[in-house]
């Protein structure tokens, strides 16, 4: 049997692995291991010639499978990862080598001093479930270590050594497997062959006891000893049925794998490792590097030492990537489907502190977030800004100076800021946090929909938070946890609720409270126009437009003046927008002005008078004409020809009238016919005809008009 890791299976041997982890092992830590060629997998020569290769050993485990053959997964087999958690000394790294036949420990430095420091791998196959397994350190210095492993775990394997019973770590173990979401366990009381059965028993009703009103209460309880082999059947059979539990919707979801190791192999390039969060991959699949944004794409891919053409939700996966450099990827960072997730420097998240908490989490409090196999130091900022007393759980958002990834749903652990103990952990609810509005009512509601809604209340919330933005099935997807095939069938039922309207023009989906909010901003907006200038007809429509783009999105002005013209709660008149119940303030004197500026229009007819000409006969001022005209435009009594010629709404019909006859009587006519035709000068016949033809009532054919395209007489 091959001692390959369901990481990078097959491909490395101890050697390989001091190699990869050379940057993240304890200081003075030192390769001693020589190399070994390797007999199985990818080529693993490093460009020096000196081997990184993971020597096969030979073993007769037949449930851990080392074929490097390429093979295609079988539909009806189940994939997990199987993660262990418990005290240091337990005898984890022991069981995973009665299970699996694959020593976890395979660094120098943990030879050396007995003990777990990195993440460890094996595979393990039981019936028609395949499980990757991630053994842990127990240590309290390597709880972040610990974290990194438990990220995508669907089951895990608590460790509690007879001999020693429920430790410190046990407990730390145990609280953050249940902050990170997992549901499914099995305990393992080991090192049974050094004590009587009497203290298994102390022991297991010890464990019951930590687990009791948990996720794991009704978890199998199994004795084993790893030196005899006694109970490690028992165990196989209690890990299957513990994995028969779930379904399995995140497959649904776009791809997403946090990185953990990442290292070259001669001849082959970049390769990454790391546990299938969610989706699946495939060779040739383009993918995502973030947060750094580069696009890259899989060339080969293994799981368990296996040549594969498609990985998924559950399995360890080796991806061969072209395009980037080993130099420019770390642990922490993710491959994803581009377009899923996207970087962040604040998230909103449901948070829960730990019952066993020395002190209450105060609002501002900086603490170290652990997030898939990255933790970042972050400010923890309540939404009602109070403490968080220890048991009690709050709506929170996490802020922080660097970058980071997240998803809806994504399980976090906190710690203290010197990374000391485990203060609690949540699940993220935004993963792109917003501002917080005043209205500390309404973003409880929008939480809570978050929260506890089903995927139908999650996507219409995240539709209403989004407003007019261009939001792709791809972010929904990440925004809500609702898998891509499931958002067309949600978008659906929105949709014949009419909670999802597409403008017209544009291939956007808005909620109707987003434009019933634009509405109401919108009249509140003209109705402080209007009082700051009460003389004024109603805001220019340009103006207005331009206005509805700065709080939509650019282009969607016009299509939103149309939408909100179709509610009546605004209406146009002119070239002006107002709210349906605005009126131009007129005192008793502007009454009378108007009404002698309107007769001096209607008199002048097709030589209309100047507006200093209407302001002397009325006896008042060209300024107070001047705000007159603007209002009988806006009316639609007065109809600007250019900016200095108005004629009145009846004469404006006629001459349209007169043209149109003209023009079916003689196939066209000229500023001159037209001119003596309407009894007027050629000082304002040029421009009534260059009107007509702006309004494309018109068109110039030479020295003649003849009718636009589609005008009716």
């Amino acid at each position: 049997m091959c001692g390959s890791d369901p990481y990078f299976p097959s491909m490395y041997s101890i050697a390989h692995v001091v190699g990869v982890f050379r940057n993240h092992l304890l200081a003075g830590v030192q390769d001693s291991t020589p190399p070994i060629p390797a007999r199985r997998g990818w080529d693993t020569r490093r460009s020096d010639g000196t081997s990184e290769a993971l020597a096969c050993v030979e073993g007769d485990d037949n449930n851990v499978s080392m074929d490097a053959a390429s093979t295609s997964e079988d539909s009806s087999r189940r994939f997990l990862i199987l993660g262990t958690a418990g005290h240091i000394d337990h005898g984890k790294t022991s069981l995973v080598k009665a299970l699996t036949s694959v020593d976890t420990d395979r660094l120098p430095e943990e030879k050396k001093r007995g003990m777990t420091i990195e993440l460890g791998f094996a595979h393990l196959t039981v019936g028609d479930v395949d499980f990757g397994v991630v053994d842990v350190p127990g240590h309290e210095k390597f709880v972040r270590t610990m974290v990194a492993g438990a990220t995508g775990v669907d089951v895990a394997l608590i460790v509690v050594a007879a001999d020693d019973s429920v430790m410190p770590q046990t407990v730390e173990h145990v609280d953050i497997l249940k902050l990170m979401g997992i549901s499914r366990a099995v305990v393992a009381v080991t090192k049974c062959d050094v004590v009587d059965e009497t203290m298994v028993e102390i022991v297991t009703e010890e464990v019951r006891e930590l687990l009791a009103g948990s996720a794991f209460e009704a978890a199998s309880v199994v004795p084993v000893s790893s030196v005899t082999g006694a109970g490690i059947e028992t165990l196989k059979t209690a890990l299957v049925d513990a994995a028969t539990v779930d379904e399995y919707a995140a497959r649904d979801r776009p791809f997403r794998m946090a990185i953990d190791r990442v290292f070259s192999v001669q001849g082959r390039g970049t390769v990454v490792t790391g546990s299938v969060l969610s989706g699946q991959v495939s060779s040739g699949d383009a993918l995502a590097l973030l947060p750094a944004g580069e696009t890259c794409r899989v060339r080969d891919m293994q799981s368990h030492g296996t040549d594969t053409e498609q990985l998924q939700l559950g399995q360890r996966a080796a991806l061969n990537l072209i395009g980037v450099d080993k130099d420019r990827i770390e642990r922490g960072q993710e491959l994803a489907t581009p377009g899923f997730v996207v970087p962040t420097k604040r998230m909103d998240v449901w948070l829960e502190v730990l019952a066993n908490a020395t002190r209450a989490l105060k609002p501002y409090a900086t603490v170290r977030v652990c997030m898939g196999t990255h933790d970042v130091a972050a400010r923890v900022v309540p939404l009602d800004r109070c403490a968080i007393e220890p048991g009690a759980s709050a709506y929170v958002q996490l802020r922080t100076r660097e970058r980071f990834l997240a998803a809806y749903g994504q399980r976090f652990i906190v710690r203290e800021e010197n990374d000391a103990r485990t203060i609690g952990g949540g699940v993220v609810l935004r993963p792109i946090g917003k501002r917080w509005s005043r209205d500390r009512d309404m973003e409880l509601a929008a939480m809570d929909a978050l929260r506890t809604g089903d995927a139908t209340a999650r996507v219409e919330q995240v539709l209403i938070e989004t407003g007019f933005g261009d939001v792709s099935d791809l972010q929904l997807s990440a925004w809500t946890g609702v898998g891509v095939v499931e958002i067309t069938h949600v978008g659906a039922q929105l949709a014949d609720a009419k909670k999802w309207i597409s403008l017209n023009g544009w291939d956007r989906r808005v909620h109707p409270a987003v434009i019933e909010s634009l509405s109401d901003r919108a009249h509140r907006w003209l109705e402080r126009f209007h009082k700051q200038r009460p003389d004024d007809p109603g805001c220019a429509t340009d103006a207005f437009v331009g206005w509805l783009e700065r709080k939509t999105s650019a282009g969607l002005g016009r299509a939103m003046l149309e939408l909100l013209l179709k509610k009546k709660s605004i209406v146009v008149r002119g070239r002006y927008v107002c709210a349906a119940a605005f009126a131009p303030a007129m005192s008793g004197q502007d009454q009378k002005v108007y009404d002698a500026m309107m007769k001096a229009f209607d008199a002048g007819a097709y030589q209309p008078p100047s507006l200093a000409d209407v302001a002397k006969g009325a006896g008042s001022d060209v300024k107070r004409v001047q705000k007159l005209v603007k209002i009988a435009t806006a009316y639609g009594d007065l109809v600007e020809i250019d900016g200095a010629i108005f004629l009145t709404a009846e004469h404006e019909r006629n001459m349209r009238q007169v043209v149109a006859d003209m023009i079916e009587a003689g196939g066209g006519a000229t500023v001159s016919e037209v001119r003596e035709r309407l009894n007027s000068s050629r000082k304002y016949a040029v421009p009534l005809m260059e009107h007509l033809d702006r309004v494309k009532f018109t068109v110039r054919d030479g020295d003649r008009r003849v009718l636009a395209d589609g005008v009716t007489v």
